[in-house]
């Protein structure tokens, strides 16, 4: 008879959420040990893990997932497989994977156990901050691209807060495929940023920003707008949509109702669609999200696609992590990265 659990021997440190408030109150660094790991699970060490708005809007009790306490945190990220259980083939053991973002298990740890299932293996030469992010952020702008528009060399694109990890690997995709951006940024120095990226054209959020996004255009039409800020902003970006064409939110950083006219949505036949990419990975056969994480893992390792790098933390320096994470103008997103000898 097989035997069902596998004896390990590995102490483990993690974040833990004790209660919904401020992140630097309510996360507590938990020291553990993993005595032992079912039949399909992996023991996993990880490498680094993102911190995203939605981690934080989950501690503070505004994202779509309800935590019970003590909850484990961080969605996504990368490590390496140092033990299996006894029904995994042998060929895992040492593998580098990516781990699938269904909140099943938390990515600030030192170790995780997971079911086979929940991990892609992914190369060994790429970054580990640009796989970490990989199947939240490059994951949303490429299905925002894919799903809703049949988008060709040419079209125009529009999207808000470009300077984001998301913005940049639209900006990525987009030159890849031949088409171009229209950029919204909040400042002067994010509308940089974004120039240097490659953004084929980058607007100041002001008093003139339809007339700027008209001079832009010069007579053409966006083919898709993808936003993450809401409110009035979605609706005079709409304006410069095709008719029939689709708005893809995927987050609201001011936390405000996309506004957008009856006219445009009536009479041009406008349409807005909510995205959420945790639901895309819990309703995808996992054949295709093998494929498509395999197709970004080749665009990373080649140096084809990229998002900035904040800073990297230490799970013990996890209040620093957040207060870098959640400060306005930072360059790029910010990481734990993990360190066992330090267990």
């Amino acid at each position: 008879m097989e035997t069902q659990l596998k004896a390990v021997d590995q102490p483990v440190k993690l974040l833990q959420l004790t209660a919904l408030g401020e992140a630097g109150e309510v996360v507590k660094i938990h020291k553990g040990h993993i005595s032992t790991i079912n039949a399909d699970e992996v023991l996993v060490a990880m490498e680094a893990a993102p911190i995203h708005i939605s981690d934080i809007l989950m501690i503070t009790g505004r994202y779509g997932i309800k935590p019970s306490f003590p909850a484990v945190l961080g969605a996504e990220g990368i490590g390496r497989v140092i033990a299996i259980g006894s029904s995994v083939n042998s060929e895992w053991h040492g593998k580098r994977v990516v781990i699938l973002p269904y909140y099943e298990q938390g990515t600030w740890a030192s170790h995780i156990v997971l079911p086979l299932k929940n991990i892609v293996q992914v190369s060994e030469s790429a970054d580990a901050t640009q796989l970490a992010q990989m199947t939240i952020n490059a994951m949303t702008a490429y299905l925002s691209l894919r799903e809703y528009a049949k988008l060709m060399p040419g079209d125009w694109i529009g999207q808000t807060a470009a300077n984001s990890a998301v913005g940049q690997y639209v900006i990525g995709f987009a030159k890849m495929a031949g088409m171009k951006t229209l950029n919204i940024v909040r400042r002067k120095e994010a509308g940089e940023f974004v120039s240097g990226l490659g953004g084929d054209a980058v607007v100041v959020i002001g008093e003139y920003l339809e007339e700027q996004i008209e001079k832009i255009l010069d007579g053409k039409q966006l083919s898709l707008v993808l936003d993450t800020v809401g409110g009035q902003l979605v609706g005079q970006i709409a304006k410069f949509l095709k008719s029939r064409s689709a708005i893809v939110g995927y987050s609201s950083e001011s936390g405000q109702t996309p506004a957008i006219a009856p006219f445009d949505l009536f009479y041009r036949r406008l349409s807005y669609h909510g995205f959420w990419v945790i639901d895309w990975f819990k309703t995808t056969p996992k054949t295709e999200i093998d494929t498509v994480i395999y197709q970004l893992n080749e665009m990373l390792d080649t140096g084809k696609l990229s998002a900035t790098v904040g800073g990297t933390y230490s799970i013990d320096q996890y209040k620093e992590a957040f207060a870098s994470a959640m400060k306005g103008g930072r360059p790029g997103k910010i990481f734990f990265t993990f360190n066992q000898s330090t267990l």
